[in-house]
């Protein structure tokens, strides 16, 4: 039974190595054609700026690829809490189920506090002001969040790196 799970684990990381390839292909095939075919094609209404004739593509690639990341995490989060709560909680001497709820809960907090305090100042945006104070907030909660999660998991990452060394202090 061991045996099969090791063939179902590598079988899930060599489909998920495979699905990353295509989506940085794919990403790099309608960046390079978006800016390769027509990008300098100036806007009808003020020559200034430009009106890439691809943007049409790149806009639908990129909200595709914001539905699929967003029904995958979805899916990702179900499957998680439903993992956490069959086990018994302990993995091999590891609190997988207390990890779980505490890694989405600190997302969810972090998003949460993010958007609340996010910034609803106006924004120069194609010579206009862009005054949308809920997408204002959004921004502000996509960009802090991230790179609030980028120093928490370097955090994570240095903290468990230690571990050697903080265990050989105890004894």
């Amino acid at each position: 039974m061991k045996n099969i799970k090791g063939i179902a684990k590598m079988d899930e990381e060599r489909i998920s190595q495979r699905v990353l390839y295509v989506i940085v292909a794919l990403s790099a095939i309608v960046f390079l054609a978006f800016y390769l075919i027509g990008y300098d094609t100036p806007y009808a209404g003020n020559t200034s700026f430009n009106a890439p004739i691809l943007t049409d593509v790149l806009l639908g690639f990129m909200w595709g690829l914001l539905v699929i990341t967003t029904l995958a995490s979805i899916f990702a989060v179900v499957r998680g809490i439903q993992r956490a709560n069959k086990n018994e909680g302990v993995t091999n001497g590891i609190p997988a189920r207390k990890i779980t709820y505490i890694t989405y809960g600190v997302t969810a907090l972090i998003l949460l506090l993010t958007f609340i305090f996010g910034s609803t100042q106006t924004m120069m945006v194609n010579g206009q002001n862009f005054t949308d104070s809920f997408w204002l907030r959004m921004t502000d909660m996509f960009v802090n969040s991230s790179l609030l999660l980028l120093i928490l998991a370097a955090g994570v990452v240095t903290f468990g790196a230690t571990r050697y060394y903080r265990k050989g202090r105890g004894k």
